[in-house]
């Protein structure tokens, strides 16, 4: 998760709001060379936070249920901490994409979990609500 805000030096205390990337405008995304740099973006975040959500959810392997929407929660809460500080940082951009995608990468990782869990344990097992 560090790979969000280091170098640490990059922090300067001042708030870059002009850099912020909402959402691609339609001249981005007729570009071949923006559409290859986000869709690398999106899968380098997915892949980010894929561990998170396989490793929240294996604790079910010591038989501790596991809330879909608390890990949706703290995916989120964590990635807008990361896109917040990148906020005040030289050489980082914050994009709401990223966010997205990290939290779509953590509901990955836990639909994995969920798969490893039912092999592994041969019973369904459901997370709690």
């Amino acid at each position: 998760m560090l790979v969000g805000i280091l170098p640490l030096h990059n922090f300067v205390g001042h708030a870059h709001w002009q850099y912020i990337r909402w959402v691609p405008t339609p001249d981005q995304l007729s570009s071949p060379a923006v559409l290859l740099d986000l869709g690398i973006d999106a899968a380098a975040n997915i892949l980010l936070f894929v561990p998170f959500g396989l490793l929240y959810t294996l604790r079910g392997l010591d038989g501790r249920s596991f809330s879909p929407g608390l890990l949706m929660l703290m995916a989120f809460t964590l990635s807008f901490g990361i896109e917040y500080y990148q906020v005040y940082c030289h050489n980082r951009s914050t994009s709401l994409l990223d966010l997205l995608d990290n939290v779509l990468g953590a509901y990955i990782g836990m639909r994995a979990g969920v798969f490893y869990l039912r092999k592994k344990t041969g019973e369904v097992m459901e997370p709690a609500t």
